[in-house]
């Protein structure tokens, strides 16, 4: 192989890896951008998930009926941020959850069983905050009252 030929070669070899590495580059970039636009969804779908589940205790205790008694540990937090649990209008049939999430604020409605509620211990005022008091929650249904207590 002449010399020259064989300076060709390893040019076009550089080239070549060049382009390579340049696409692989792109495409990082490209796929690092699509999974950082969906971590706000994924973070909304857990917390959403936690008031769901709030949900579900309280319907599973108006349903079960007198004498049922629920013990129910919730998550401090959502990706280290409080969050708080309004049942000031439980009777009415529903609550709603606040989070203060890193991108932005998220809120929703959930609807509750009507019945009749009573809020006592630290979630008296209606409002239950996640990093306040323990993170137990406990249900008792006795004579048609639901009584959600957070204890100290």
């Amino acid at each position: 192989m002449p010399l020259d030929r064989r300076g060709q070669v390893a040019t076009e070899f550089m080239l070549y890896t060049t382009v390579f590495i340049f696409v692989a580059v792109a495409a990082f970039v490209i796929v690092n951008q699509l999974q950082s636009a969906e971590i706000p969804l994924q973070q909304n779908t857990v917390a959403k998930e936690t008031g769901e589940a709030f949900v579900t205790i309280i319907t599973l205790s108006v349903k079960a009926g007198d004498g049922f008694s629920y013990t129910y540990t919730f998550p401090k937090t959502l990706f280290e941020r409080p969050y708080r649990m309004y049942m000031t209008n439980l009777s009415d049939g529903f609550m709603v959850m606040e989070w203060e999430g890193p991108y932005g604020n998220f809120s929703y409605a959930y609807d509750v069983p009507l019945y009749n509620y009573e809020l006592d211990g630290c979630v008296e005022d209606g409002v239950l905050v996640s990093t306040e008091c323990s993170n137990v929650l406990t249900l008792n249904n006795d004579e048609g009252v639901l009584t959600i207590a957070q204890s100290g």
